[in-house]
């Protein structure tokens, strides 16, 4: 009777330090970011470059199932179109010619949402193009809601044969503006996205690039300017890189003269 017992519960032991083996926890990221691109495009026989005009490779990070950065973890990368429009050499994207890549990026088995890139031209010209308006008048009502008005600052980015170039990211900078009442839920004056975000710059496609200088008349903080009995103005200026090196035509300046006009219930 004894002996009988014997080989069953070796199998049940066995069994046992099977199961342990089969849940131990995996190895490898659990998630990983999207892919990381240094510039938004890049250039016709060019590698694609940052934004101090230096060669950088695409990336993709990991992280554990905790979400803690994993570090040194081998990235691939793979252009998913069938064209040659451009090249993955290593981690770097260089541009053939002209038209729009998709790439994807992977850690083990996990794959990045696939990205449109731009291959384009180097930009050769910034340029204005005039203001919506001569001139800001601002209603002032007291409601901080209705007491704003906002002038569209547009230019474009050239490139060669009078081409565009897409795909650069053009910086607007507040040289000068009237101040802002301290303790102000807002800038009395700001540049903002066409969904009024605070937003400082914009990237250049077909139209060129655009933001919208907003002002509001209750965040003044000169009074006469605030009632109407006198004229102040904002000065933005545009500037684009590439290479590192400033694009011809930048900085373009635009100066914004702006009027309140108190509006009585």
């Amino acid at each position: 009777m004894i002996r009988r017992f014997v080989l069953p519960l070796a199998i049940v032991a066995t069994t046992v330090g099977v199961a342990c083996i089969d849940m131990s926890a995996p190895k490898g990221p659990a998630s990983i970011s999207a892919l990381q691109l240094p510039s938004p495009s890049v250039v016709i026989g060019d590698t694609m470059r940052d934004s101090t005009g230096a060669v950088a490779p695409l990336r993709v990070v990991a992280y554990d199932a905790n979400g803690k950065l994993l570090g040194d973890i081998a990235a691939d990368f793979f252009i998913t179109d069938t064209g040659t429009v451009a090249r993955i050499g290593g981690k770097n994207l260089v541009g053939l010619k002209l038209g729009t890549v998709h790439v994807i990026g992977q850690i083990g088995t996990l794959q990045t949402p696939s990205v449109s890139i731009p291959v384009t031209v180097a930009p050769t010209a910034l340029a204005e193009i005039a203001p919506t308006t001569d001139t800001l008048v601002v209603p002032i009502t007291g409601d901080s809601a209705t007491s704003m008005a906002t002038a569209t600052l547009v230019a474009t980015l050239h490139g060669a044969n009078d081409s565009t170039a897409q795909g650069f990211v053009v910086k607007y900078t507040i040289v000068s503006a009237p101040l802002t009442k301290s303790g102000s839920a807002s800038p009395a004056v700001y540049i903002a996205d066409d969904a009024g975000h605070v937003a400082t710059a914009d990237t250049s496609n077909a139209s060129g690039v655009s933001r919208r200088l907003i002002v509001n008349a209750v965040f003044l903080a000169d009074n006469a300017l605030a009632a109407g009995t006198k004229t102040d103005s904002a000065v933005v200026t545009l500037t684009a890189m590439y290479r590192g090196a400033v694009v011809p035509g930048s900085p373009v300046r635009f100066a914004i003269p702006i009027k309140v006009t108190p509006i009585f219930k």
